[in-house]
């Protein structure tokens, strides 16, 4: 087919990146957290709230995103766009538990994620992550950074995706099959 859409060999670049010391180190650190929290923009919001209640459902941990459009815009006109996660950090995060804040980038540099990253290192110190489609040029250093290198945000959209669903299988969790789960809930492996 001619008219393909790119996917820049995901399962390819997907797995390359399993090995690295940056993605070891985002397994760790997920494994070790009580409560994550998922930040994002545009494509990657959605994103993230899927990962949230994915997690949340199929492990022990307790997982969050920004979806709320009133408490967004509400935000975004108090205290400007660059600052909705940092305030909803302030607002919602568990310092005194073990948290994890992940941020999804695909240019690496979204100005609100990376800040919204750095205030929790130097705020909490609690484990921090970026999932990024190109390498970030204003990231702090105590900030861990999985970057996939592609071209297309769609791309790095649905890395992110295999990413989360990489990290429950980490934690010794498993996503259902469609038809384990079509027996759970009807006793039959057909939805009529």
């Amino acid at each position: 087919m001619s008219n393909m859409v790119e996917f820049e060999n995901l399962l390819e670049v997907f797995e390359s990146h399993i090995d690295t010391d940056e993605f070891l180190q985002l397994q760790k650190d997920f494994d070790e957290a009580d409560n994550i929290y998922f930040i994002g923009n545009g494509g990657n919001a959605p994103v993230c709230s899927h990962a949230s209640s994915d997690i949340t459902r199929l492990t022990n941990k307790k997982c969050y995103s920004l979806d709320n459009v009133s408490y967004i815009t509400s935000i975004a006109n108090d205290y400007k766009y660059d600052n909705i996660f940092i305030k909803w950090l302030e607002d919602y995060i568990y310092p005194d538990m073990k948290s994890m804040v992940i941020g999804l980038s695909g240019s690496g540099n979204s100005k609100n994620i990376v800040s919204a990253l750095a205030w929790c290192n130097d705020r909490y110190n609690i484990s921090t992550a970026l999932i990024s489609g190109q390498k970030s040029n204003c990231l702090d250093e105590k900030i861990n950074e999985v970057c996939f290198e592609k071209d297309y945000f769609h791309t790095v959209e649905i890395l992110s995706e295999m990413t989360f669903y990489q990290l429950i299988h980490g934690t010794g969790n498993s996503c259902p099959t469609i038809k384990s789960e079509l027996i759970r809930k009807y006793g039959r492996s057909d939805a009529t």
